[in-house]
């Protein structure tokens, strides 16, 4: 009898080592969730600010406002933001652009001007590139 407690009292043990094992892990992966979220929200209130920056920096010829919009870039590049810089001709996405408008033409569903450029981290798209899209007239 004191040998069966003993087993039930180890595999009651190992059990609950486990679970804490397992809970210990799921802490560290909600943190590092955590933080992904958190750096894709203050990312994404900051770029109409590298909006604005980038704008100046195509109308000024000032090399100091040329480096600002540089090194902002780069800080944002460094914590993981990547552009979504599509080109006119490829295919609509509708995950990564934003058909703001459509005009009639062909090939049917392909980008016809690129409005503006959009963003993602960690390959979730926190802004989506805003564009005009093609598509074929069938009104006949």
């Amino acid at each position: 009898m004191a040998v069966t407690k003993l087993k039930t009292f180890e595999e009651n043990w190992k059990r609950a080592l486990a679970d804490y094992q397992n809970l210990v892990k799921r802490i560290d992966t909600d943190k590092k969730d955590f933080v992904k979220f958190a750096t894709a929200n203050i990312i994404s209130k900051l770029l109409p600010s590298l909006d604005i920056l980038e704008l100046s920096a195509t109308h000024s010829q000032d090399q100091g406002v040329q480096m600002a919009v540089k090194q902002f870039q780069d800080v944002l590049f460094a914590e993981g933001l990547q552009e979504i810089s599509p080109k006119v001709g490829d295919t609509f996405d509708h995950e990564i652009h934003e058909c703001v408008e459509t005009l009639p033409g062909e090939p049917d569903n392909t980008i016809a001007e690129i409005i503006t450029k959009g963003y993602k981290i960690n390959d979730y798209v926190i802004r989506p590139a805003k564009i005009k899209a093609y598509v074929k007239d069938n009104r006949n």
